[in-house]
């Protein structure tokens, strides 16, 4: 019987000269040795590693404690944002749970090339792991889990941000895409990884930074950075998960911040609320430059909970009144039938991208139109350089 699902970790800095087999042996005993002997009876721990998307010489692993957060790692909790270290021989490796910057989900099948890379980007407020996992009992993320058997020859990654309303960050649109912007100068550093071509998944705000992104990289030119020049060429097509094109239901979040005088996160609020001028303005700019891609813009036809207090708990959590968190004028682009497919999902605004399996209908409509996207898009993308 599999085990039930548990929180998730990435660890960073594993040394790529050792198999897989070894690395994991020796993460296990790190682990083991850090665990209560308590902890270690009732703890199961779930260890896949993969490429880092940075340094060829350093490897990442996910580990999945079934057993819950181990207590060695409960800093973390009280500093979502941090790092915890662990000595390993004469290596000294981290553990996060923020999954912040750029995370491979998976290994490409070792005997094709890579035909794509596939990056995923999630809303306000949401995690770059946690926001694309079911809720069943196995907790499947389908990235990962769907994903290596669906298109196992693409680099696969995730985009984390810190987006928490919670952090008092000061972050505006423009800051967010140029965070993004950074990170792909750094995973996409040479010719053969800039003619790649280039599939974006994208949840509610994240699809507004990577408007932005996309918007300024077409005004960029070879001779300020080749890497940002090449992103618009290189992007054969989208799917866009709710995305609030023209605004976003914040009055709950609003709500949420009243009690907290100035708080940095209502300018990024204003930027995102529904008749947003800014919103506008990039809305027209990001239509212009994709009318020739492939997009595939996913609607949620359910209503979400709204933020409420929660007077015991003593914090905010959806169980509210129900409300339309993106509605469908604002998640769709209005581009012709020809450049835009449709795609209503039954499911509110967080469960529009989580699927438990894969036969969950809103999973067979973005698999069947991802696997036509690594069909088409080599010969495309490649033209588009050549010419």
């Amino acid at each position: 019987m599999a085990p039930t699902k548990g929180p998730v970790f990435r660890v960073t800095g594993l040394p790529a000269s050792q198999p897989d087999a070894e690395l994991t042996a020796l993460l296990e005993a790190a682990i083991h040795d850090s665990l209560t002997k308590k902890e270690w009876s009732k703890q199961t721990v779930s260890i896949a590693t993969a490429p880092s998307c940075y340094d060829d010489n350093e490897k990442v692993a996910l580990v999945e404690f079934h057993g819950g957060s181990p207590a060695f790692l409960s800093e973390l909790k009280d500093n979502p944002l941090g790092d915890w270290q662990v000595e390993i021989g004469d290596t000294d490796i981290s553990f996060d749970q923020h999954f912040f910057g750029f995370t491979q989900l998976y290994t490409p099948k070792a005997d094709s090339p890579v035909t794509a890379d596939i990056i995923a980007i999630t809303g306000l407020d949401g995690h770059a792991y946690g926001s694309w996992r079911g809720k069943g009992n196995l907790g499947r993320m389908w990235l990962r889990d769907f994903l290596c058997k669906d298109l196992p020859c693409c680099r696969t990654m995730i985009y984390g941000y810190n987006s928490k309303l919670s952090s008092h960050g000061i972050d505006t649109i423009m800051d967010y895409g140029r965070g993004l912007t950074e990170e792909l100068k750094k995973v996409r550093n040479t010719e053969e990884l800039r003619k790649r071509p280039l599939i974006f998944i994208a949840h509610s705000f994240g699809g507004i930074i990577l408007a932005h992104c996309l918007v300024e990289a077409v005004q960029t030119s070879e001779d300020d950075h080749p890497t940002i020049a090449s992103l618009h060429r290189a992007t054969y097509g989208m799917l866009l998960f709710g995305i609030p094109h023209k605004g976003l239901m914040v009055d709950d979040i609003e709500k949420m911040l009243a009690g907290q005088d100035n708080h940095p996160r209502g300018a990024l609020l204003g930027q995102i609320k529904a008749k947003s001028d800014l919103l506008a303005l990039q809305l027209a700019n990001f239509k212009n430059l994709i009318r020739d891609r492939k997009i595939v813009s996913f609607y949620e036809t359910r209503q979400t909970r709204r933020l409420e207090f929660d007077s015991e708990s003593k914090r905010w959590k959806r169980t509210g009144d129900l409300a339309t968190a993106v509605d469908t004028d604002s998640a769709l682009l209005q581009l012709p039938d020809s450049a835009e497919d449709k795609i209503p999902i039954d499911a509110d605004h967080s469960m529009i991208v989580k699927f438990d399996s894969r036969n969950q209908q809103g999973y067979s409509s973005a698999r069947a139109k991802l696997q036509q996207f690594e069909q088409d898009a080599p010969g495309v993308v490649e033209g588009r350089f050549r010419t």
